[in-house]
């Protein structure tokens, strides 16, 4: 008889080689949030890939102190109506997304809110609009990881609710639907044919990173939503980037973090 191999061994026993699944740094730290855990983070969080964004709604909290600062990732804890709240950076794209929340859950947070910006395909998301979303189409590569091709991308229904309920309390119609993650910002946004396609379907909003956040918040049994705010409608043509609406891009923004935070304090506290 004879011994395996290495590499038969090394396929046969992953547990002598593989490090452990959530990685620590030696002083504690996770590797790309730098927090640790023990309560430096919420049970609710909100997530942003624009790092100024993650600023205003830090700067909106009561008493933030910040608790993680690495690879671009910044994360502060703070209180909103006397509830708990985490903000943290989750970088671009559905990579960037799943690691903020494999480390915020490993360290306690079971609900998240993604507050980003989008790209609006429809007439009822203008330049500043929000947009809520219960679901998403998986156009992005990092959820296959985590859930087959046919599971769906849905948001969780307390979520949306407390974002419609947040939203209705301050005066607003913010219209809930489809939103399309995809991994590609120019080619697979900026196209007519994919325009036209998705917004035949009903497609609200396209960006990058609402159908991993919800896959990944439902393979650990957590909870996900978004809210987004449009800083571009490809109908239109109207763009941010352009110059045009700025203001009401601003304004909207404000909005948003407003209406976020709100919903996460109604979240954190049921």
């Amino acid at each position: 008889m004879s011994a395996a191999g290495p590499s038969e061994d090394a396929l046969g026993h992953p547990e002598r080689w593989l490090t452990d699944r959530f990685l620590r740094l030696p002083d504690g730290t996770f590797p790309h949030l730098g927090i640790r855990g023990g309560g430096d983070v919420a049970s609710v969080a909100l997530l942003s890939g624009s790092p100024e964004r993650v600023e205003l709604m830090a700067a909106a909290l009561d008493g933030a102190v910040k608790v993680g600062d690495k690879r671009g990732y910044a994360v502060y804890t703070g209180t909103h109506r006397g509830v708990a709240i985490s903000v943290a950076t989750s970088g671009v794209g559905a990579p960037s997304v799943a690691i903020a929340v494999e480390e915020l859950g490993a360290c306690g947070t079971r609900t998240f809110l993604r507050v980003g910006s989008c790209a609006a395909v429809s007439t009822r998301v203008p330049v500043g609009g929000l947009a809520i979303s219960h679901a998403a189409v998986r156009d992005e590569g990092t959820s296959a990881y985590y859930v087959p091709a046919s599971f769906p991308a849905v948001s969780a229904p307390r979520v949306v609710q407390a974002l419609a309920t947040a939203a209705t309390a301050r005066g607003l119609d913010v219209p809930i639907g489809l939103t399309r993650s995809t991994d590609s910002f120019y080619e697979g946004e900026r196209r007519p044919e994919i325009v036209e396609r998705w917004a035949r379907l009903g497609v609200l909003t396209f960006e990058m990173e609402a159908s991993c956040l919800f896959s990944v918040a439902a393979y650990h049994g957590w909870e996900a939503g978004s809210i987004v705010c449009c800083g571009s409608n490809l109908l239109t043509g109207e763009a941010t980037y352009r110059g045009q609406m700025v203001d009401d891009f601003r304004v909207g923004q404000d909005t948003m973090i407003s209406v976020a935070l709100d919903a996460a304090a109604a979240l954190g506290s049921s």
